[in-house]
């Protein structure tokens, strides 16, 4: 019996279409943990103050009433006042801008053309670009450095590692991808090497090795780089950060206008793992304790007694390894290890009964206490389109088919009362839970 001839899919790929499910999966979810803490307001959380003018002014009490006393004779004590002081802070500019052609917007007009209109591809773009923008600024120190240069081959290639500007803070990849707008300057931001789009990223361990589009020429080791426009670059400034806040490692002294040098009780709780803590390799629930206890003592903002008002920031990492505690003493059904629910449909365990929030973006090796209701954002208008004058929040681009929008808000983070928050650097964490590859 002869072969029966069939019918393959070879023979037929001039009658086959492809079908096309609904399907649009994002490899890079959009996770701002941090962000959604503490962005909301309500009893318990962080306040909201409107700029305008010059600056947000406010008053510091840096010291007690002082000169009370007993005498037999009746004698009064000498008279004494607090010291007061004004700290203030301004506002910074965040924006993001997008550019597209007219024939994009028409031929993506269908659910049969596209799988998203451009109009709605561009709003989640620009939506999520402020969301990670946001969550830079809130983890850094108001410098913006995104990375440092450990090595240059060329003009062209470099490897940058330390994200935040803080050696041992992680993956250099952290805030560097392909496509951003970078300016490599030395390491005081005086001066710029010089500016390019970065081409291709390969990431090994906690180095990154870049591609720049255009040659940067004098890249040397320790240079710095920051986000850049062609006519300006990124440097100093960026809002305030849970580590300029928290003054990590003592470098940022002065916050406000307030200087912890000349007011110590300004300063906030700074503690090194291994030095102030039994072990840096250990994290364990007496750490937190004695940082929660200390913040206590030195602010009467008490953490151990109102637990919701704080917020433990950590890494993945880090979690990791208290949960391993737990488990080590076999605590299986205890607080330290019950989940509680956060803003953003995020999850947290507790410790002491504060939420302790894992955030990628965390600085390796760093745990942050902070107390919600003493930060607080200045800002001078909500999220919302550059208006072009004569066309709205979209604009011609000049000579050509095509538009230009732009958002912006001006925004800042703060703090009252510094002394309320505090942090423990330096913990050994090198399990990576990053969105670096």
């Amino acid at each position: 019996m002869a072969n029966p001839i069939l019918i393959t899919d070879t023979e037929l790929q001039g009658n086959l279409k492809n079908v096309y499910s609904d399907i649009r999966q994002n490899l890079f979810p959009i996770s701002t943990v941090l962000f959604a803490q503490i962005k909301k307001e309500g009893p318990g959380g962080m306040r909201n103050l409107k700029w305008g003018g010059k600056n947000v002014f406010f008053d510091v009490i840096t010291n007690p009433p002082v000169n009370w006393g007993t005498s037999d004779a009746g004698y009064l004590p000498n008279s004494s006042e607090t010291t007061e002081v004004q700290g203030n802070v301004g506002v910074r500019r965040f924006y993001v801008t997008r550019e597209f052609d007219n024939l994009a917007i028409v031929g993506t007009q269908s659910k049969q053309a596209a799988f998203l209109s451009l109009k709605a591809k561009i709003t989640e773009e620009i939506d999520g670009a402020m969301q990670l923008g946001m969550q830079e600024h809130v983890h850094g120190n108001g410098l913006g450095i995104r990375a440092i240069i450990s090595s240059s081959a060329d003009t062209t290639h470099c490897v940058a590692t330390s994200p935040y500007g803080i050696s041992g803070a992680g993956q250099g990849g952290l805030w560097l991808y392909p496509g951003m707008y970078v300016a490599v300057l030395d390491t005081t931001g005086a001066t710029t090497r010089g500016k390019s789009k970065i081409s291709t990223v390969v990431n090994s361990s906690d180095n990154i090795t870049i591609t720049f589009d255009t040659a940067i020429s004098g890249m040397v080791s320790t240079d710095i780089i920051v986000a850049a426009t062609a006519n300006d670059t990124a440097y100093n400034q960026y809002a305030n950060g849970l580590m300029n806040i928290t003054n990590r490692s003592g470098s940022f002294a002065s916050l406000h206008g307030i200087s912890a040098s000349s007011y110590a009780r300004w300063d906030a709780t700074r503690f090194v793992a291994g030095t102030d803590t039994d072990s840096a390799d250990d994290p364990n629930e007496m750490d937190v304790w004695k940082l929660a206890a200390t913040i206590g003592a030195k602010s009467g903002k008490r953490p151990l007694a109102n637990p919701d008002e704080f917020l433990l920031v950590g890494t993945y990492g880090l979690q990791q390894k208290f949960i391993a505690s737990f488990l080590a003493q076999r605590r299986f059904n205890v607080t330290a290890g019950e989940e509680l629910e956060l803003n953003g449909g995020y999850k947290a365990l507790k410790l002491h009964n504060m939420a302790f929030v894992a955030d990628e973006y965390q600085p390796a090796g760093t745990l942050y206490c902070v107390h919600k209701p003493s930060l607080a954002w200045v800002d001078a208008a909500d999220w919302s389109p550059v208006q072009y004058e004569n066309s709205g929040a979209v604009r011609f681009i000049d000579g050509r088919d095509a538009f230009q929008t732009s958002f912006k808000v001006y925004f800042n983070l703060m703090t009252f009362q510094r002394n309320a928050h505090g942090s423990i650097t330096g913990y050994t964490d090198t399990s990576r839970f990053t969105p670096v590859v």
